[in-house]
C-alpha cells in the first residue's frame, strides 16, 4: 500500500516523457509543414496532460498575497509558453513535473516581483490576453497535417456531428466546429472571443480540453 502514490507518479512521468519525446521528434525549425503541425499537436497534448495531472505546484509561498490567483494564472501561462519554446532543454534524468514546477516557481517569482515594482498597477485581464495570444502562436491547431481545403471540408461536413454537438456550456453557437473553422481562417484567440462573445480563457480552455478528441476524429476522414 505504501507504494501506491510513487507508482502513480512514475506512471505519470512515463506518460509525460513519451509526449516530450514525441514533440522532440519534430524540430522547431523544420521547413516541413507536417512536422511543424505534428510538433504542435504533441506540445498541445503535453500541456493538457500537465495541466490536468494534479501535480502542478500550488505555489504556497504566495498564498497570503491578495493577488495570489492573478499571479498564479499568469505564471502558469508563462510556464506553458516556456515549455513549448524550450522543450529540447528537458533532460530525461529529471521527472517532467519537477522540471515543470521549477520553471513555474521561477515565473511565479518573476510575476510577483514585476507587479511589486509597478506599485500594484498590474491589470490581470490584459496580461491574460497577452499570454493566451502568445500561447496560441506556439501551440496552434493541427491544420497543417494535410491539405487545408480538405480539412475544412471535413470540418464543415462533420459526418458524425461531433464537432457541432460539442460547444461551450450555455452557448450552442460557440461550437467546436465554429471554433475550428475560425482557427483555419487564421483567427487569433482574441478575435475568436470577440466573434463568439466569450472570454478568451473560456474559448481557449474549451478547445484545449477537446484536443485529444479532435485529432482522432478528423484523422478518420483524412
Amino acid at each position: 500500500m505504501t507504494n501506491d502514490f510513487p507508482l502513480r507518479d512514475d506512471t505519470l512521468n512515463q506518460e509525460l516523457q513519451q509526449l516530450v519525446n514525441e514533440a522532440k521528434q519534430y524540430p522547431a525549425n523544420s521547413q516541413n509543414p507536417t512536422d511543424r503541425a505534428r510538433r504542435r499537436i504533441a506540445l498541445n497534448k503535453l500541456i493538457n496532460a500537465i495541466k490536468y495531472s494534479g501535480k502542478l505546484s500550488k505555489q504556497s509561498k504566495w498564498l497570503g498575497s491578495p493577488h495570489y490567483q492573478d499571479y498564479y494564472d499568469e505564471a502558469l501561462q508563462l510556464t506553458f509558453i516556456e515549455i513549448c519554446q524550450k522543450i529540447e532543454q528537458y533532460k530525461s534524468e529529471y521527472d517532467v513535473m519537477t522540471w515543470v514546477n521549477t520553471i513555474f516557481s521561477r515565473r511565479m517569482s518573476d510575476v510577483g516581483r514585476k507587479d511589486q515594482k509597478r506599485g500594484m498597477t498590474w491589470s490581470p485581464k490584459q496580461q491574460e490576453i497577452s499570454s493566451l495570444d502568445t500561447l496560441n502562436e506556439d501551440v496552434p491547431i493541427e491544420h497543417e497535417i494535410s491539405d487545408q481545403e480538405q480539412l475544412k471540408e471535413i470540418i464543415e461536413n462533420d459526418p458524425e456531428k461531433f464537432l457541432s454537438n460539442e460547444y461551450i456550456k450555455g452557448n450552442p453557437q460557440a461550437s467546436l466546429k465554429v471554433i475550428l473553422l475560425l482557427i483555419l481562417e487564421g483567427k487569433q484567440w482574441k478575435e475568436i472571443s470577440e466573434e463568439l462573445k466569450v472570454p478568451i480563457s473560456t474559448a481557449s480552455t474549451f478547445y484545449q480540453r477537446q484536443m485529444r478528441n479532435i485529432v482522432p476524429y478528423l484523422k478518420k476522414y483524412i
